[in-house]
């Protein structure tokens, strides 16, 4: 009898001890950061789709390697102060502006221009980060473009 008590208690406090090592910390919070953002990224993949309901023969998708130019947004320079500087292929200067970045969503705003273009911030680690945009316009075209980028 006592043989099958210390079995029992035993086997209890093995599931015991298994049960709360198995919990990890359920507080891991995988929220983009600004911190993580700032440096100079550059654009190793992209791809996407532009679709025209009323024309859908010039409708296009794409998945490449980009060579020549940059089918959206080019390499980007992301500076503590909230600055951003976009390079094409080549290193020549796209344009410079102010960003955000909050929830997970990446705001661009160039120069002087009243536009925000939002950004899905989907991954970013210390050496990769994927961006997506997704537009759809009042006369029914769609955009979709994801690019993916390396720190510098």
């Amino acid at each position: 009898m006592r043989t099958l008590r210390f079995i029992g208690t035993t086997l209890l406090m093995v599931v015991l001890c298994l049960n709360f090592t198995a919990c990890g910390d359920d507080d891991d919070d995988d929220t983009p950061t600004s911190e993580k953002l700032v440096g100079q990224w550059i654009l190793v993949y992209e791809e996407g789709y532009e679709k025209n309901p009323a024309y859908p023969e010039y409708d296009e998708e794409w998945s490449r390697v980009p060579e020549g130019e940059c089918y959206d947004y080019g390499h980007l320079t992301f500076r503590a102060d909230g600055t951003f500087t976009e390079y094409e292929l080549d290193n020549s200067v796209i344009g410079n502006g102010k960003w955000t970045l909050s929830n997970g969503l990446l705001s661009l705003r160039y120069g002087s221009d009243t536009d925000v273009y939002d950004l899905k911030v989907t991954e970013l680690t210390s050496t990769k980060l994927v961006l997506e945009c997704y537009e759809e316009k009042s006369d029914g075209d769609k955009e979709y473009s994801k690019m993916t980028y390396q720190r510098k």
